[in-house]
């Protein structure tokens, strides 16, 4: 297993030999960690996910080397390919030439993001943030519009109110499950609280349908949604380039990065108004929902 010079960490001018070298020594190593008594249940079940991940997807690289066109039969008819990420430095050129050959995504559920331009994540962050702000606020009316004055006068706004475990145990006691299960759902929801967003109660009276007369409305409840829940939104990776900027390249006050942010989703809003307008054969009844 190990190299001239004693040391599976060496030089190897062959990536996949090494790969299956180092394959070995991780699921040892994760074998021996997940039989490790000393560590707790949960740290071992850890090592135990990463062991039967590294493992099934060694296998699936195997099929790649012995059979590629049974390999990328089955590949292109899913959106995700399992891959093993590596510093060595020959791994970001294996798993580009194993991406495509796999011809991942073809014919997928992810084949329209790849090849229509205008599918929602070929476009640009403001654009992306704007749909959601619309269809957040939208969803929200859909689902809760009379309910929120109820929740407001229960909860108030902003203001953290503890749910009962009784309350937990009820709704778990009606789902068909296994006790495994409902101890990690039980596990994921202590401490659970309910609270009313703040940003909600600027959506009384609130004009539901995207167009240019209703623009500021959605840009002004959305920007104090992405405050409200990501106050530091501006470092983000997505917002690199505004903070990274030729404009800002001797740095920035916060309230400049995000003020740059805002006016984009702001322009990225009107067009999307704009747009529905054009494609309307009618006015739009407030209360419509955009699809």
């Amino acid at each position: 297993m190990l190299d001239s010079g004693g040391s599976i960490c060496g030089p190897d001018p062959d990536y996949v030999s090494w790969m299956e070298k180092v394959i070995f020594v991780d699921l040892a190593t994760c074998s021996d960690s997940y039989d490790y008594s000393v560590l707790s249940d949960k740290e071992r079940a850890v090592w135990r996910v990463f062991h039967d991940s590294i493992e099934a997807t060694s296998r699936l690289i195997d099929l790649y080397k012995q059979d590629v066109l049974l390999f990328r039969k089955v590949a292109r008819e899913l959106s995700f390919l399992p891959c093993l990420m590596s510093w060595h430095p020959d791994a970001e050129a294996f798993n580009r030439r194993f991406f495509r050959s796999s011809s991942s995504g073809e014919q997928s559920l992810c084949f329209n993001s790849r090849h229509n331009a205008s599918h929602l994540a070929s476009q640009s962050c403001p654009v992306r943030y704007a749909y959601s702000i619309i269809s957040t606020i939208n969803l929200t009316l859909d689902c809760s519009r009379d309910k929120l004055p109820i929740w407001a006068n229960i909860y108030g706004y902003g203001v953290k109110h503890e749910v009962d475990p009784a309350e937990i145990e009820a709704t778990l006691a009606k789902i068909n499950c296994s006790d495994e299960k409902k101890q990690k759902l039980r596990d994921e929801h202590k401490g659970a609280f309910r609270m009313l967003p703040k940003w909600t109660k600027g959506l009384k009276n609130f004009q539901q349908s995207i167009a240019p007369r209703t623009v500021l409305s959605y840009w002004r409840i959305g920007k104090e949604m992405i405050l409200e829940e990501m106050p530091e939104f501006h470092l983000r990776p997505e917002w690199e380039k505004y903070r990274n900027g030729r404009k800002y390249a001797n740095g920035a006050k916060k309230g400049a990065v995000q003020h740059a942010i805002f006016k984009d989703i702001l322009v990225a809003l009107k067009t999307i108004a704009g747009a529905k307008k054009r494609r309307s054969k009618g006015p739009t009844a407030v209360g419509g929902h955009d699809p």
